[in-house]
């Protein structure tokens, strides 16, 4: 496997101990971290190699990790920064960010000819559960389990997943098995969900959601330029709301029915703060909150400004263009 795209890139130049690293590929996106790099195809795969040559790659994301784990117990501030690259296949695992064990602001990184190369299926669980700040998630064909997320975010007393970073993934509910594709738990800050993909998850299984607020709500959120179709339930709360949250350039197509009608396109809930901006986004169906459409319950949500198919609601201009939240 040559690794033929690699988002960003390049990470591999430069690496202590890699033959060849010395050849001008590029310039490094951090001054610390180590890249691993994970083929679970490649012959020289094994789950003890040592990673950091894409020609002797880990086999699993697992193992991956494990080394990541292992380097920032020997140096926090060098194993900042480091990434995981992974080959097109398919890998099974379950892997959970704790703050103690993994270093902040790393990357997991999806390699291929297009974003949909990388499948990660778990048999069980999430998929990647993310409790440390700053990281970022690339390129991953996410394939959630029955009882998991594809990528969960938890945060509470002060410390959590804030700061991190989804895009270009595709969020595959596979026709009503997965459970969620991201998941909310908590109050993590300044989180970016853009140009994903969201489609096939079925009614309880929403594509984005919040299950726990136990001390606060997602604070500024921002979910842009987003795909969500073929669902029953796209961004919905089982608990808390969205607070000071963006949610721009996404586009909201009415499920044909296949596992059932679109019954939320989005509900912000009922934090305690509002002051959502959704804007520039385009609505399909019925734009009112029996159609699935619900701002943040203090009323100072700005709903202003998005193209909706349904131009017989008050709230939508004869041009299509909202002019108010949506209403009963």
């Amino acid at each position: 496997m040559n690794f033929p795209l690699i988002r960003q890139q390049p990470w591999y130049p430069g690496q202590m101990g890699v033959p060849g690293s010395d050849v001008s590929r590029g310039l490094r996106t951090q001054p610390n971290g180590i890249v691993l790099f994970v083929d679970g195809n490649h012959p020289n795969a094994t789950t003890t190699a040592d990673g950091t040559d894409p020609n002797n790659p880990l086999s699993t994301i697992t193992a991956a990790m494990a080394k990541l784990v292992a380097f920032h117990a020997l140096s926090e501030v060098q194993a900042e920064g480091s990434t995981i690259v992974i080959a097109p296949g398919t890998y099974t695992d379950s892997i959970a960010i704790d703050r103690t064990s993994y270093p902040p602001d790393c990357s997991i990184i999806g390699c291929g000819n297009s974003k949909f190369d990388v499948v990660w299926v778990p048999a069980a669980g999430d998929a990647l559960s993310i409790d440390q700040s700053g990281w970022l998630i690339d390129g991953i064909h996410f394939q959630p389990a029955a009882d998991g997320a594809g990528v969960k975010l938890t945060w509470n007393a002060g410390a959590g997943a804030e700061d991190t970073i989804i895009q270009n993934c595709f969020f595959d509910g596979r026709w009503g098995t997965g459970l969620y594709g991201v998941e909310f738990e908590g109050a993590p800050a300044n989180c970016t969900i853009q140009d994903c993909r969201f489609a096939e998850f079925d009614t309880a299984q929403p594509c984005i959601t919040i299950t726990a607020t136990p001390t606060a709500s997602p604070y500024q959120t921002h979910i842009l330029r987003n795909t969500f179709q073929e669902a029953v339930e796209y961004i919905t709360i089982e608990a808390g709301g969205f607070n000071a949250s963006i949610i721009a350039g996404n586009h909201f197509v009415q499920a044909t029915g296949d596992l059932g009608a679109t019954t939320t396109y989005i509900n912000l809930g009922t934090g305690s703060l509002g002051y959502n901006q959704v804007v520039g986004n385009y609505f399909d169906g019925d734009y009112s909150n029996t159609g699935g459409y619900t701002a943040e319950t203090n009323g100072n949500d700005n709903w202003v400004g998005n193209f909706a198919a349904d131009v017989a609601e008050a709230e939508v201009g004869d041009n299509g263009i909202t002019v108010a939240e949506p209403a009963a």
